[in-house]
């Protein structure tokens, strides 16, 4: 979660340093319409996001690794005894609560489970980078190859 110095509050944040982040993703996050962007420079404060889902979770979808070629199914169970199955992006730190419930009543989270059944996706997040944009992008290189082909 990040506060900006214009006081604006960001609940979901992914905090990376944008050479990392450029060799997994191949486009800046300002340059794909798909993702939002925050700028480390408006950046006042960075804390904990209570949107978070726990690591220990989230670890064991991303070991298993993404359901099909872009997307993560999961289902998510409840000390309540419920369960809600999920179907995000490849990121799944994030995900939409049903109503009544927070990520602090998650007590596992079942990978590739709940195909075809009614699923909630993830919460609107943001990328903040931090570092130097000293990697050219996929699309910049391929731009400079054309232009000398």
């Amino acid at each position: 979660m990040v506060l900006l110095a214009n006081g604006e509050q960001h609940d979901c944040v992914y905090i990376a340093e944008s050479n990392s982040y450029i060799r997994f993703w191949g486009v800046w996050p300002d340059e794909d319409p798909g993702k939002r962007a925050i700028r480390i420079e408006d950046v006042a404060q960075i804390q904990p996001s209570p949107f978070r889902l726990p690591f220990k979770f989230a670890r064991e979808m991303y070991v298993v690794g993404e359901s099909g070629m872009g997307y993560c199914i999961f289902t998510l169970h409840f000390a309540d005894g419920t369960r809600q199955p999920y179907c995000t992006g490849n990121l799944i730190d994030f995900p939409e609560m049903p109503a009544g419930k927070s990520v602090c009543d998650v007590l596992a989270l079942r990978p590739n489970q709940g195909r075809r059944e009614e699923s909630l996706g993830a919460r609107q997040y943001y990328w903040c980078l931090f570092g130097g944009h000293s990697e050219k992008t996929f699309m910049q290189r391929l731009s400079h190859a054309l232009r000398f082909s």
